[in-house]
């Protein structure tokens, strides 16, 4: 399910309350007009009617304000159970990533790398990878950071295509590298991720 935050959330209950609010009234507006115009007033002493009617709004819009109030619990609660289940679904991603083999980067939507485990940081040789950008670390016109652009902005997948990482240390590294898009169910692209591993092959591999 999408993400509500909690203010989003009261927001749509406030607004629920008034414009249910609003419909009572007119309704209760409506049926006070259409018995004047019937001469209904003439029949009944004025002040018991109004008494009834003010009752019979105050039970509505306390019914209706019960109902808006137990939609909303149901949704809080709805809310910290899909917030749990994702903080489970990460704790679990970042313990197999560990143990992967394989490096895994995931880059934002915005290019900034936000996770990348251990194997990454053995293969590229760099010891701190959060929050730098895709383009620093790999090189902005290499092979490698055209595909993780094609597939943040068009979600285009890339498999194990040949590309070559220049180290730090300025020695050429090559590798395999797979990008492939994170989308959500109304297909927007939120970010990338890419699997990183060395080329087995000649290390005699263009790059860019």
């Amino acid at each position: 399910m999408p993400h509500v935050t909690f203010s989003q959330l009261t927001f749509l209950v406030a607004t629920g309350l008034g414009v249910t609010a609003l419909l009572i009234l007119g309704v209760y507006a409506l049926k006070k007009a259409h018995r004047r115009q019937l001469g209904y007033t003439d029949l009944k002493p004025p002040t018991p009617r109004v008494q009834d009617e003010t009752a019979f709004v105050a039970a509505a819009f306390q019914s209706v304000v019960k109902d808006l109030k137990g939609q909303q619990q149901k949704l809080e609660q709805l809310l910290r159970a899909s917030e749990q289940r994702a903080d489970a679904n990460l704790r679990q991603f970042a313990v197999i990533s560990r143990e992967m083999g394989e490096g895994l980067v995931q880059i934002s939507r915005e290019g900034s790398i936000v996770f990348a485990n251990p194997a990454t940081r053995s293969l590229l040789e760099i010891a701190a990878l959060s929050h730098r950008l895709y383009t620093e670390v790999f090189g902005a016109d290499t092979k490698l950071c055209q595909s993780i652009r094609a597939c943040l902005e068009a979600g285009v997948v890339t498999r194990r295509q040949q590309v070559d990482y220049l180290c730090p240390n300025g020695k050429a590294r090559p590798l395999l590298a797979s990008v492939v898009p994170l989308a959500t169910r109304q297909d927007t692209i939120e970010g990338a991720i890419c699997l990183l591993r060395e080329f087995p092959g000649d290390t005699s591999v263009p790059g860019h």
